[in-house]
């Protein structure tokens, strides 16, 4: 079996330096790039809200809405805590 040998040598030789070089250049103006993209986009959403304005969202109730039922019996977190309660004294 041919012994594998490792050194500098071979990475000079095969380009290996000016390859990992731009690589790195790369990604650091990929990197570059997107944090730009993150930092300008409030202002391209303020750019696109002026040229489509964004659909009005109702926060409040709509004017001839029904109200909403009001429920008159106990809620989900009264009967929870009822049913922990009574396992909680009839468990020994």
């Amino acid at each position: 079996m041919q012994q594998m040998l490792f050194s500098w040598d071979n990475v000079v030789a095969g380009n290996g330096v000016s390859l990992s070089i731009t690589g790195m250049s790369i990604v650091f103006v990929a990197l570059i790039l997107v944090s730009a993209y993150i930092s300008l986009l409030p202002k391209i959403a303020a750019f696109c809200n002026k040229i489509i304005p964004p659909a009005a969202h109702h926060s409040g109730p709509v004017a001839g809405a029904p109200a909403p039922q009001v429920k008159t019996g106990p809620s989900e977190a009264e009967v929870v805590a009822a049913a922990v309660a009574y396992l909680h004294k009839n468990k020994g």
